[in-house]
C-alpha cells in the first residue's frame, strides 16, 4: 500500500485544487484514491504532481452559468477563445464556444467527457482551428470540469499540447431535479436567457444498476449594441451601405458627358488634400433625399465620422445598429444520460449518451451584397452617337447575333438612362438586395452533436496480483448547415444588363468575343473592349471573376433588354422612388437563393483499453503502472453547394491563363465550401508508471507513441512528473513534457477558407510603385484583403516541450485554514501549424518588382490605369520626367511601375486601378518559427467558521510573463508590423495569437449559514497593448485618430449571488434552491477599442453591462 497521513491539511488543499466558491470544511478521514485528469492510474489527488485545477458543480452554480462556456470563460488560464459575434473570427464559428488553454489555439487543447474523446465541431476558426463545441454539452448533466495545464499528449494522445478539459458528467445522481434559469440584461427590456432542465437518477437497491436521464432546453434572445451600456450613438456608429456611385467609363473622348449629379467634388478635393490621388468619387444623387428605415436623413460620404486618409469613397450608409449584435438569438435542446450494472465485484459495464441540437441565428438585417462588382452597360445612344464609346453601349453589337441594335425607345425603363435620373455611362459597383433593412434572410446556422461511450471495467487476476482494466469503445458526431441568401451570379450578371426574370431569354449569343472585334468602322477607330475587356473580364481568385464574358456577350448582342419578361437591376435608389426603374420583387427573389454556404459532418470513433495496477513495494509504497493502446478513426466531410460545385463549368478565360475554367456561380465567394471526404487512423500505446522512491513522494514517469502513417508518421511523446511534502504542510511539484499535434485534415488535403487580414502592404503606395521608396516596411500603407487558402500537403507537425514547476503551503496553527500555492509554467512550442503571414506570401510579388523597378521601359502613367481613362496604359519615361519636373514633383509622381510586370501567381491586385489596392492574397498553412511562452499561476484561499456561519475567500491570478514568437517565415518586423515579437499583454494580430491581456484574476468571496448563502466574485483583466494602434494611425482621419488609444485600459467586473434552500413541508415536495444574482453588478463601462468592430475587444471581455438572473432548482 502507499504510505499516506491522514490529516486536516490535505483537505484543505483538496479545497484550492477544486477552486470551490463554497467553504469546504476540514475532515480527518483519508482521501479515497481516484483516476483523475493527467493520470492513468488511481491515487491521490491532493498529491498529483501535475496541476489540475477542478471547478465542481457548486461552483459552476456560484457563477451564475447558464452554460459550460459560461464557466471556461472565467478560468484565467484560458485566453483567446471565440464565440460572441464581434469576436474576430468568422461566421461558422458563431453560436459554439471553445476553450484555448493559454493562448496557444483552440488546436492544442484537447477537451474529453468522462476522459474519453469528443469529436471537433464541423466548423473551422479562420486560422484553420478545430474545437470541441462547449455549447454542446448540457450544463444539467455536468458534474465538473478538471482542467490539467501542463501538457497531456503522453497519456491523452496528440492534441493536449496546451492541456486537457475534461467534462465529467453525474452518472451516478439519484433522484429527481427540475430547474429553471432567467437572466436578462438591464438595458435589453425583454430580452432574456431562458433554461429549463430536469435530470432523474435511479439506482437498484443492491446498488448495482444505475441510470440516469436529463434533457436541457436553452433558449437567449439576440442583443444589439443599442441594447448595451458602452454604446454611444454620437461616438459610435454602425453602418450599413444604402448606395453607392460605382466606377464610371466617364471619358469625354469617347462621347461620355461626365454625369455631374453623381460626380463628389467635396471628397475628391478632400482625398487629395489629405494626400491622395484625385481620382473621381461617384455618389448617388438619391442619397441626399432618401430617408433612413429609422427616420432621419442617410449617412452622406462627407459625413463618415471614420474613414481612411485620403482615400474616402461615395456611398452613404444607413445606421444598422439595431442589427448589428452582441449575443445571437439561440436555441438549444439537448439530451443526455448514462446506464451502469456492475454484474459481479469484477466486472461493470458503463455507458453514456447525449444529443444536441441547436440553431444560431445570425445577425440578420435581411441586406445582401455581392462580393465583387459586375457590369452595367450604358444605354443606347448614351455616348451621343460616338462610335468608339457606342461599343459600351446595351446591345451595341446586335448585329452580330443577326438583330436590330435597340435605342433607347425600346427600353424606356433603361435604369442608366439619364431620362430615368441614370449616369447614362457605363458603369460597374456591386449588386445590393435589401438596402431598406427589415432582416428576416433566415441567416440561420444549425448544428447537431451526439456522442456514445460504452464499455466495461473491473479487476482481474493475473501474474499473482489483481489488476484493474477499462475497455471502451466512444462515437460521436457534429454537423453544421450554415445557410445565407447570396446571389447566384449568373442570373444576377444577367440582371444588371437588362435581362434579369425566370422567364427571360436574351436573344443575344453568348460567345461573342469583343476583344478581337476590330473596332468600328473595320478598325478605324480604336475598340474600347479590346482594353477594358481584360479587366472587367479578369479573375480575382480561382473561380472567381470580375463580369463572366457569356454574360457580357450577351448583354452586347441581345437587343430584348428590359422588355417583357426581361428586366433591368437597378443599382441605385432611384428604384425606391421611381417606379419605371424600381426593382421587380420577382427577378430580385429569382437571383437570390437560399442555400447552406457550410455544410459539414464530422466523425470520431475511438476504441481503448487500459490495464493498471500494483507492480512491487518501494520506500515510500508500492510501485504501480497502467498500459494501454487506442485506436481511432476519423472522418471529416464537407459538402458545397451547387453554386460552387459544379458552378458555371466551361467558362472563359483567356488562353495565357490557362484557358477556360470552371466560375462559382457564388457571387459571395468562390473559395468558402469544398467537396471533400476524407478519413484518417490513428493507433496508439501508452504507458504509464507511478514510482514512490520514498516516502511523500509521487512521481509520474509516462511514454506514448502515436502513428498517424502517411506523411505524418509517427511521434512520442514523454512526461516525467515529482511530487514531494517534505513537511505536512508543503507539496512541491514539477513535470516536465513532450507534446505534439498534428495538422488537421481539412489543412493537409483542401486549406484554409477564405477569410481576411490586414497589414503593411510594401507595394501599394504610389511613392514606392513610382521607384522613388524601397519596397519595405517602413514605405508601405496598411492593407485589407481577402485571403484564400490552399492544400498544404508537405505541412509538418507542431510540437511542445512544457515545464511545470509549484508548490502548495497549507500551513496549520495560526494559519489553519489558509493556504497558498504558485506554479511557474513555461511552453517552448515549435512548427505550429498557421496561415502563413501576408508579408510572406507577398515575397514573390516583392522579388519580380525589384527585378523590374529599374527598367525604365516598364513605366506608365499612373493616372492612365483607371480602365476610365481617356487612353488607357500609357507610357512614361520616369528619368525624362525627373529631368524636367524634379524627382519629388507630381509628374514623377504619375509615373509607376507597369502593373502587368509584376504579375505573380496566387497575389491579385485591382486592375484598372490607380492605387493598386490588393483584392485576394493566398495565404496557406505553414509551420510557423517558434513560440515561448511563460509566466505563473497564483491560488490563495482563506476558509473559517464562527457563530455566524462558514467564510472562505478565494483568489486564482495568472500573470503571461512572454509570448514570444521567433523564426516565423516573413516576419521581419514583428506582429502587425511594429517590432513587437512578444505577444503577452498586447491585441496581438488576430491570426497567429488573440488578445491575451498578461494579467487575470479573480476574488471568490463566500459566506453560507444554513440554508442561505452569499457570493461575491470580482473578475479583473489587466491592460494591454493595441498592436494596431500605429499602423491605423497613419492611416486614419483625424476624427478616428483623436479617438485611438495605444493601450486597451484594465477591467474589473463584481458578480453578486444570493440563494436561499427551503424544504417543503411535505416531505414528498422536496426542497427547492432559489437564487438570484447579478453579473456586471456595478454595470461598468467596458474600457472602448477603437479597432473593435464593436467598439470594444469582444474576444476578451462581455460588453452587455449589468445583467440579473433568478432561478429555482427543485429538488427530490
Amino acid at each position: 500500500m502507499r504510505n499516506s497521513v491522514p490529516s486536516s491539511r490535505r483537505a484543505i488543499t483538496l479545497a484550492v485544487i477544486s477552486a470551490l466558491s463554497a467553504p469546504v470544511l476540514a475532515q480527518d478521514n483519508v482521501v479515497e484514491e481516484v483516476v483523475v485528469t493527467g493520470s492513468l492510474i488511481k491515487g491521490s489527488p491532493l498529491d498529483a504532481p501535475s496541476p489540475v485545477q477542478v471547478v465542481d458543480r457548486s461552483s459552476i452554480e456560484a457563477q451564475g452559468a447558464a452554460m459550460i462556456w459560461d464557466v471556461i470563460k472565467n478560468l484565467e488560464v484560458n485566453s483567446g477563445s471565440i464565440t460572441n459575434p464581434g469576436s474576430g473570427d468568422n461566421d461558422q464559428v458563431v453560436g459554439s464556444s471553445n476553450v484555448n488553454l493559454r493562448n496557444l489555439g483552440e488546436n492544442s487543447t484537447l477537451t474529453l467527457i468522462n476522459g474519453k474523446r469528443m469529436v471537433p465541431a464541423a466548423a473551422t476558426t479562420r486560422s484553420g482551428g478545430e474545437f470541441v463545441d462547449l455549447n454542446a454539452i448540457p450544463l444539467v448533466m455536468t458534474d465538473r470540469v478538471e482542467v490539467l495545464t501542463d501538457g497531456g499528449s503522453a497519456l491523452y494522445g496528440a492534441d493536449a499540447v496546451a492541456g486537457v478539459v475534461n467534462v465529467i458528467m453525474r452518472t451516478d445522481f439519484e433522484g429527481f431535479e427540475l430547474y429553471g434559469d432567467l437572466q436578462g440584461v438591464q438595458k435589453a427590456d425583454g430580452q432574456h436567457d431562458q433554461t429549463i432542465s430536469a435530470i432523474w437518477g435511479w439506482g437498484s437497491d443492491d446498488g448495482d444498476t444505475n441510470l440516469v436521464l436529463s434533457a436541457e432546453q436553452f433558449k437567449r434572445d439576440p442583443i444589439n449594441v443599442r441594447q448595451t451600456n458602452f454604446f454611444d450613438a454620437e461616438e459610435q456608429r454602425f453602418l450599413g451601405t444604402m448606395s453607392s456611385g460605382g466606377s464610371m467609363f466617364a471619358s469625354a473622348a469617347v462621347g461620355a458627358a461626365t454625369p455631374l449629379a453623381y460626380y463628389n467634388s467635396d471628397i475628391v478635393t478632400r482625398n487629395v488634400m489629405q494626400g491622395g490621388v484625385a481620382s473621381p468619387i461617384w455618389t448617388d444623387p438619391g442619397c441626399s433625399a432618401a430617408t433612413s428605415v429609422h427616420g432621419g436623413s442617410l449617412v452622406q460620404p462627407e459625413d463618415l465620422l471614420r474613414y481612411q486618409q485620403g482615400q474616402a469613397g461615395g456611398s452613404c450608409f444607413d445606421d444598422t445598429s439595431h442589427w448589428s449584435m452582441v449575443t445571437n438569438q439561440m436555441e438549444r435542446d439537448s439530451f443526455a444520460g448514462s446506464f451502469e450494472h456492475r454484474f459481479n465485484d469484477n466486472m461493470e459495464f458503463y455507458s453514456f449518451f447525449q444529443h444536441s441540437e441547436s440553431t444560431t441565428h445570425r445577425s440578420d438585417d435581411g441586406y445582401n451584397q455581392s462580393r465583387g462588382p459586375t457590369i452595367f452597360l450604358a444605354p443606347p445612344g448614351g455616348h451621343g452617337g460616338n462610335p468608339v464609346g457606342a461599343y459600351l453601349e446595351t446591345g451595341s453589337f446586335a448585329a452580330k447575333a443577326g438583330l436590330t441594335p435597340p435605342t433607347l425607345a425600346d427600353m424606356p425603363n433603361h435604369p442608366m438612362a439619364a431620362s430615368n435620373g441614370g449616369p447614362n455611362v457605363a458603369h460597374w459597383q456591386a449588386v445590393r438586395k435589401g438596402i431598406v433593412r427589415v432582416g428576416n434572410d433566415q441567416n440561420n446556422t444549425e448544428t447537431e452533436t451526439s456522442a456514445v461511450q460504452v464499455g466495461f471495467r473491473g479487476q482481474f487476476e493475473a501474474f499473482d496480483r489483481e489488476l484493474d482494466y477499462d475497455v471502451g469503445y466512444s462515437w460521436s458526431g457534429s454537423s453544421m448547415e450554415q445557410r445565407y441568401r447570396t446571389f447566384n451570379r449568373d442570373k444576377t450578371e444577367r440582371a444588371a444588363l437588362g435581362l434579369g426574370g425566370e422567364n427571360c431569354t436574351p436573344n443575344g449569343i453568348s460567345d461573342f468575343d469583343m476583344q478581337a472585334d476590330p473596332g468600328p468602322y473595320g478598325g478605324m477607330f480604336p475598340n474600347m473592349w479590346a482594353t477594358n475587356a481584360a479587366g472587367l473580364v479578369q479573375t480575382f481568385f480561382p473561380g472567381f471573376v470580375f463580369t463572366t464574358r457569356e454574360n457580357l456577350s450577351l448583354g452586347l448582342t441581345s437587343n430584348n433588354q428590359g422588355q417583357g419578361d426581361c428586366h433591368f437591376y437597378n443599382p441605385f435608389l432611384s428604384q425606391l422612388t421611381n417606379p419605371n426603374v424600381a426593382n421587380d420583387p420577382a427577378m430580385m427573389e429569382y437571383i437570390i437563393e437560399n442555400v447552406n454556404r457550410v455544410d459539414k459532418r464530422n466523425k470520431l470513433a475511438v476504441f481503448d483499453a487500459v490495464v493498471s495496477g500494483e507492480l512491487f513495494e518501494m520506500d515510500g509504497g508500492t510501485a504501480q503502472f497502467a498500459l494501454g493502446a487506442q485506436y481511432r478513426e476519423r472522418n471529416t466531410k464537407e459538402i458545397a453547394n451547387e453554386l460552387h460545385y459544379p458552378g458555371l463549368q466551361n467558362r472563359y478565360r483567356p488562353a495565357i491563363e490557362g484557358g477556360n475554367h470552371r466560375v462559382s456561380n457564388n457571387f459571395e465567394c468562390a473559395m468558402c465550401a469544398f467537396n471533400y471526404n476524407d478519413d484518417r487512423d490513428t493507433t496508439a500505446v501508452f504507458m504509464e508508471l507511478s514510482l514512490p522512491f520514498i516516502e511523500n513522494v509521487e512521481t509520474q514517469i509516462a511514454l506514448r507513441y502515436e502513428d498517424y502513417g502517411g506523411n505524418i508518421g509517427s511521434e512520442v511523446s514523454p512526461k516525467i512528473a515529482m511530487s514531494w511534502r517534505p513537511i505536512e504542510d508543503l507539496l512541491l511539484r514539477g513535470s516536465f513534457s513532450q507534446s505534439f499535434r498534428a495538422p488537421n485534415i481539412a489543412i493537409v488535403n483542401t486549406g484554409l477558407q477564405s477569410s481576411s487580414v490586414t497589414f503593411v502592404d510594401p507595394i501599394s503606395s504610389q511613392r514606392v510603385r513610382a521607384g522613388l521608396d524601397a519596397p519595405t516596411i517602413e514605405n508601405g500603407e496598411s492593407e485589407g484583403t481577402y485571403t484564400l487558402g490552399g492544400p498544404a500537403p508537405t505541412v509538418g507537425n507542431e510540437y511542445a516541450d512544457t515545464y511545470n514547476v509549484g508548490f502548495l503551503w497549507t500551513p496549520s496553527g495560526a494559519l489553519d485554514g489558509f493556504s497558498f500555492g504558485a506554479d511557474v509554467w513555461r511552453f517552448e512550442v515549435t512548427d505550429r501549424v498557421l496561415p502563413a503571414p501576408a508579408i510572406k506570401a507577398l515575397q514573390p510579388e516583392l522579388e519580380n518588382f525589384a527585378a523590374v523597378v529599374g527598367d525604365e521601359s516598364k513605366y506608365l502613367l499612373n493616372d492612365s490605369l483607371s480602365l476610365d481613362s481617356d487612353v488607357v496604359n500609357v507610357p512614361c519615361d520616369p528619368s525624362a520626367l525627373a529631368a524636367q519636373y524634379g524627382r519629388d514633383s507630381a509628374e514623377r509622381l504619375n509615373c509607376v511601375v507597369d502593373p502587368r510586370a509584376y504579375l505573380t501567381p496566387n497575389i491579385q491586385r485591382a486592375v484598372g486601378s490607380e492605387v493598386a489596392n490588393l483584392v485576394t492574397l493566398t495565404l496557406a498553412a505553414t509551420n510557423v518559427g517558434e513560440i515561448e511562452a511563460q509566466g505563473v499561476d497564483l491560488k490563495a484561499g482563506y476558509s473559517f467558521s464562527n457563530d455566524l456561519g462558514n467564510f472562505s475567500a478565494n483568489l486564482t491570478y495568472t500573470h503571461v510573463q512572454k509570448y514570444e514568437f521567433s523564426g516565423v517565415p516573413g516576419m521581419t518586423n514583428g506582429l502587425l508590423d511594429t517590432g513587437v515579437y512578444d505577444a503577452a499583454g498586447t491585441t496581438g494580430d488576430g491570426n497567429l495569437v488573440r488578445s491575451m491581456p498578461d494579467n487575470r484574476g479573480t476574488l471568490v468571496l463566500n459566506w453560507r449559514n444554513g440554508n442561505q448563502g452569499l457570493t461575491l466574485i470580482n473578475r479583473h483583466w489587466g491592460s494591454y497593448r493595441e498592436l494596431g494602434y500605429e499602423q491605423a494611425l497613419g492611416v486614419s482621419n483625424d476624427y478616428r485618430k483623436a479617438r485611438l488609444t495605444s493601450e486597451i485600459g484594465s477591467y474589473n467586473q463584481w458578480d453578486a449571488q444570493y440563494n436561499y434552500n427551503h424544504t417543503w413541508g411535505n416531505s414528498n415536495l422536496g426542497s427547492t434552491t432559489f437564487t438570484v444574482g447579478l453579473l456586471d453588478a456595478l454595470n461598468k463601462d467596458v474600457p472602448l477599442r477603437e479597432l473593435g468592430s464593436l467598439g470594444y475587444d469582444a474576444g476578451v471581455l462581455d460588453g452587455r453591462g449589468r445583467r440579473w438572473y433568478m432561478r429555482a432548482l427543485w429538488s427530490f
